[in-house]
């Protein structure tokens, strides 16, 4: 579940999500995602921008029912040996075009059950828009109902309740349908 919120929240962010019992890890991100498109399907390339980290995925996304964002076809491939002009032909000869490219600063909270990711975007414009996610753990998602990863998702706005986040604030669009250029 995505939430936007004010960037000025970082700091109370930060030490609301340090007081919650069973923080496994944090994780600092900088990456760059540059989109493809192909009709509703898309692309993303997504390299990290810290010298520390040459990781870099590309991932296929399709939704597998109209105006769901949950449910979806995604498919990540591990590309870190290949360049971006790699990476670009590959999308064109598979028929998808660049569309857009976004910046994204990470702060990640690891849970046993969630990731508590807060990250700032910069648009290829300048524009910025900062967000909140509660990411139930991909791992857990094979072995849990719907029921129960919903009930996760909402343990964890109740936790988060403080900063306003609620189910009334869940954003329905992804990052994608949020940033694409469309002709």
């Amino acid at each position: 579940m995505k939430f936007k919120i004010d960037e000025g929240q970082r700091n109370e962010w930060k030490q609301l999500i340090e007081t919650f019992d069973g923080l496994k890890d944090f994780i600092y991100v900088e990456s760059d995602d540059i989109y493809y498109v192909n009709g509703e399907e898309f692309l993303r390339y997504r390299f990290s921008n810290l010298k520390r980290d040459k990781r870099a995925e590309l991932t296929y996304k399709a939704k597998t029912k109209e105006g769901d964002n949950i449910i979806r076809k995604e498919v990540n491939l591990r590309v870190d040996a290949s360049d971006a002009a790699t990476v670009e032909a590959f999308a064109d000869a598979l028929g998808f075009s660049r569309n857009f490219k976004i910046s994204k600063y990470v702060d990640i909270y690891v849970f046993d059950d969630v990731t508590l990711p807060f990250y700032t975007v910069i648009t290829e414009d300048g524009k910025r828009d900062t967000f909140i996610e509660i990411e139930v753990k991909e791992e857990l998602l094979k072995e849990l109902t719907e029921d129960e990863a919903w009930a996760i998702i909402k343990k964890y706005e109740e936790m988060l309740a403080p900063l306003g986040i609620t189910h009334k604030n869940r954003l329905k669009k992804s990052l994608f349908e949020m940033y694409r250029k469309v002709d």
